[in-house]
C-alpha cells in the first residue's frame, strides 16, 4: 500500500475509535448521571417528501460505491513489471533482469532444502519498497537454524543476481500441520 492509503487508514481507525469511545462514555455518564430515564425528542421536518430527496440519496449512493471501490482497490498489493534495466559497462547494449524468474528460482532451490516442504514467491510494489515475497512452508520438526541458513542464503544470491539496491526481500515462514518426514507410510 502507498502512504497515503497508510495514512487515511489510520485517521479513519483513529476517527471511528475516538467515536466509539465517546460514545461509551456519553453512556456511562448518562447512566451514572441523575437524569431521567425517559427522553422528549423533537422531530425535525420529514425531508423525504422533497422532491430533490430521491437524487440526493442516489448520488451519495453513487459516491460511497466509488469510494468503496477505490479503497479496495488501494489496499490490492501492486505486482510490479519483472523486467529491471541493468547498467552495464558493456559496449551499447541494454541488460535487462527478470526478478520474477529470479524469485521463482529462489523458491525452488528453498523447496529443495529438507526442511522445507514448499516455497513460492513473488515480486510485489509494497508502501513504495521494492519487495521481493518469499513464502515458505516449513515442516514442523524443522531445524529453525538450518531454515534461517537455508533463507539467508538464498536471499543474499537473489540480491547478488539481480543487482538492485532497491530490492527488499520478505520472507514468511508457515508451519505445515503435519510432519511429512515422520508421518507412517499409507497403505491402500
Amino acid at each position: 500500500m502507498r502512504r497515503g492509503v497508510i495514512a487515511l487508514d489510520r485517521t479513519v481507525g483513529v476517527v471511528v475509535a475516538l467515536a466509539l469511545i465517546a460514545a461509551g462514555v456519553l453512556a456511562v455518564v448518562w447512566w451514572h448521571s441523575g437524569t431521567p430515564h425517559q427522553l422528549t425528542l423533537h422531530t425535525p421536518p420529514d425531508r423525504t417528501q422533497a422532491t430533490w430527496w430521491p437524487w440526493a440519496t442516489g448520488a451519495a449512493g453513487v459516491v460511497v460505491a466509488l469510494l468503496g471501490l477505490w479503497w479496495l482497490a488501494a489496499h490490492l498489493p501492486r505486482r510490479v513489471n519483472g523486467r529491471f534495466h541493468l547498467t552495464s559497462r558493456v559496449g551499447a547494449g541494454r541488460l535487462f533482469a527478470d526478478a520474477h524468474a529470479a524469485v521463482a528460482a529462489a523458491a525452488a532451490d528453498l523447496s529443495a532444502h529438507p526442511e522445507i516442504r514448499d516455497a513460492s514467491g513473488r515480486v510485489v510494489a509494497d508502501r513504495g519498497e521494492l519487495v521481493a515475497d518469499l513464502q515458505c512452508t516449513i515442516e514442523p520438526s524443522a531445524d529453525l537454524e538450518k531454515v534461517r541458513v537455508a533463507v539467508t542464503q538464498a536471499a543474499a544470491d537473489l540480491h547478488a543476481v539481480l543487482g538492485l539496491p532497491r530490492l527488499r526481500h520478505r520472507v514468511r515462514l508457515r508451519v505445515a500441520r503435519n510432519d511429512r518426514t515422520t508421518a507412517p507410510p499409507r497403505v491402500v
